[in-house]
């Protein structure tokens, strides 16, 4: 008789792990889904944006060039000074900087 019984608690707690178990890979898998629902949603809104900005740039651009104001971004990029590690400096420009 103490053998039925045994088993019958056994059995109860068995199927209690396994609903736990079954609950826990539920709630996994909602999480999952609420990720890549929140990554879909954000990549749409960036497209949108993203295609009001082109929207508006050529807007911006048809304009200008009914107006002939197109102006052509130039970047213009400034000389790097070479670098005098490891030789002395001639001494008119040491002279210089310590007499002015």
């Amino acid at each position: 008789r103490e053998a039925v019984v045994s088993t019958q608690s056994t059995g109860t707690e068995k199927l209690a792990y396994d609903s736990a178990v079954r609950k826990k890979k539920l709630q996994q898998e909602l999480t999952q889904v609420k990720k890549e629902t929140n990554f879909y949603l954000e990549q749409v809104d960036k497209k949108k944006m993203i295609s009001a900005i082109k929207r508006k740039r050529e807007e911006k651009g048809v304009a200008g060039e009914a107006a002939g104001n197109v102006a052509e971004p130039s970047a213009k990029q400034r000389q790097l000074a070479v670098s005098n590690k490891g030789k002395a400096l001639p001494n008119s420009i040491l002279s210089n900087v310590f007499t002015q």
